[in-house]
């Protein structure tokens, strides 16, 4: 065979195999389907499904920069500025017995004043339907609209809580495991606080009819054995808001708004000493949220005070101020606080000033 015929040859076989080839039926591979985020619209504007399965998640939180500023009181003048991130992760599923509900909320505090900057948990609870246990805000964290009503003690816990709502009414019970140092007055033998837990039990009845609402809080301290009732109610009236408060306390418990960081102090020793076992017996308060435009708010709001005070009388003073609060755009505001507190003279040196201005980013 010579060169010429071993050329053609091959050419020949490398046709036949390609004409095969070609015969073949042609496989297409289908492109793998992405894994789309899709909008969940079951529990409330923000959630999204996580892909993949049934249950909706809501990413949100805020990022907050404070200047704070006070002048006169117990204590020395001081200013302080304060950053504080949160992140709030929720998450919820449709079931037979109801929403299961999953909430992760942390928060990272930095301040100047030299206290120190922390990471903690400030909310995080389990729920299904009515009921959530976990580490929350009870009733008593919600206040009047402002930022001068003082009517409560502690307000966050690791409880148990079963709330039943619908139509405007809402009514809830909660166990409430109050730590030592929430219901001890004073320290044992050693100079500790007894590291027992204590147990509180809160509850709220309340409604919300058009622009009229009402909300009844009381609360029992078993360790103390003392209890604390507070009534709000809050009424639509012209461009805003009117709040009204009122707070009873029927001796130092958990729940009562107790005074202890240099509020009230005993003058007549050498020394002045900083009085234990002082709380808000009675406390009356209101506030108007003037809503001067879509955007633009400003609120005066006022409380009056009787604070028992251990083996004397009781003791009257009142606060005022107004709150400034401005929407620059959507998801960022700027707030002005200014508040003014008559304190009593026979317990402290001189009256208190206090503000600070907020800039708050809300996501």
């Amino acid at each position: 065979m010579n060169l010429k015929s071993l050329f053609l040859g091959s050419a020949a076989a490398l046709a036949a195999t390609t004409g095969a080839q070609a015969a073949d039926p042609v496989v297409v591979i289908e492109p793998v389907q992405n894994n789309y985020v899709e909008v969940c619209d079951a529990f409330g504007a923000g959630y999204f499904y996580i892909p993949g399965t049934e249950t909706c998640l809501d990413i949100g939180g805020y990022i907050r920069f404070e200047v704070q500023g006070s002048n006169g009181g117990n204590s020395y003048d001081t200013w302080n500025a304060f950053t504080r991130a949160q992140l709030d992760i929720s998450s919820k599923t449709d079931s037979e017995l109801g929403t299961v509900t999953g909430l992760i909320s942390l928060r990272s505090e930095a301040n100047s004043n030299g206290s120190g900057n922390k990471t903690y948990i400030n909310e995080a609870y389990v729920g299904l339907g009515g009921f959530q246990a976990g580490r929350f805000f009870s009733y008593w964290d919600e206040g009047l609209i402002g930022e001068i009503d003082d009517l409560a003690g502690n307000t966050r816990f690791n409880s148990m809580r079963y709330v039943f709502a619908g139509d405007g009414f809402v009514a809830g019970l909660s166990l409430d495991a109050l730590e030592p140092e929430q219901v001890e007055l004073g320290r044992d033998s050693e100079g500790d606080y007894k590291q027992i837990a204590k147990l509180g039990i809160s509850g709220r009845v309340g409604f919300q009819a058009g622009g009229v609402g009402a909300k009844l809080d009381a609360a029992y301290d078993t360790y103390n054995e003392e209890a604390s009732f507070r009534l709000m109610t809050s009424l639509a009236l012209g461009p805003g808001q009117l709040d009204l408060g009122a707070n009873y306390s029927t001796g130092w418990n958990a729940y009562a708004n107790t005074f202890e960081d240099n509020e009230f102090y005993d003058y007549t020793g050498p020394t002045a000493v900083s009085l234990p076992g002082v709380y808000a017996e009675w406390a009356l308060a209101a506030g108007y949220q003037l809503d001067v435009t879509e955007k633009f708010s400003i609120t005066p709001a006022y409380q009056w005070t009787s604070a028992n005070v251990p083996g004397q009388d009781n003791e009257d003073f009142w606060s005022a101020g107004v709150l400034f609060d401005y929407t620059i755009v959507d998801g960022l505001s700027a707030k002005l606080n200014v508040g003014y507190t008559d304190l009593p003279d026979a317990y402290s040196d001189d009256d208190l000033w206090a503000g600070w201005f907020r800039l708050q980013r809300d996501f």
